[in-house]
């Protein structure tokens, strides 16, 4: 009896969104927010521009290649780009570049993808998850905003959550939006005539 086969993304965006210009990056986040599943090519690319400020490898190879120098993947990882992203091998990604110190096992045993996705649930970056979990775009652009969250907080002194969360794929498609002013009811009390009305009228 054989398992399902993993969930693959027929045309990833990296390939033709994946350049370091500005207005790229944006488009890039403006259309995987509307993905169903996020692909190991787009949730590299995304990692890359999270720790770099930018993507530099031309290709999936290179964004491979570039995640494994640093340490991100295993050296054994091989999966294709258009095979979905497990929320597993991010979560030692992110929990290595976010510097999680985790609890005793963590810390004994390293960051593996099922004490990694952990950690990342007690620092609320992840919801309740397994590590063979994938994400649709919109939950793979949620995770990235709190990873910077933490970061952000982390830097500040702050503790994480600490500031005002606004979903990524809300930002891109509706920007923050102000709160809605209440309109005054409309007054009860009977209008007050003009001084001298009455008299103008006599």
């Amino acid at each position: 009896m054989t398992g399902c086969a993993p969930a693959v993304v027929e045309k990833p965006l990296a390939p033709t969104l994946g350049g370091v210009e500005p207005e790229k990056q944006m488009e890039f986040w403006h259309q995987l927010a509307e993905q169903p599943v996020t692909s190991n090519d787009d949730a590299f690319h995304a990692l890359l521009i999270f720790i770099d400020g930018q993507d530099a490898a031309a290709d999936y190879a290179a964004r491979v290649a570039a995640l494994k120098e640093k340490g991100l993947l295993p050296a054994s990882f091989n999966q294709p780009a258009t095979q979905a992203a497990d929320r597993g091998t991010l979560s030692v990604a992110l929990a290595k570049t976010l510097k999680l110190r985790g609890g005793i096992v963590y810390s004994i045993f390293g960051p593996s993808p099922r004490y990694a996705t952990k950690e990342l649930e007690h620092a609320e970056i992840y919801p309740p998850s397994s590590p063979n979990q994938i994400f649709s775009g919109s939950e793979f652009l949620a995770v990235m905003s709190r990873a910077e969250e933490y970061q952000l907080s982390k830097s500040t002194g702050g503790k994480p959550g600490d500031a005002n969360y606004v979903p990524p794929e809300l930002e891109l498609r509706q920007g923050i939006q102000q709160p809605v002013k209440p309109v005054p009811a409309p007054s009860t009390q009977p209008a007050t005539e003009p001084a001298g009305a009455a008299t103008k009228a006599l």
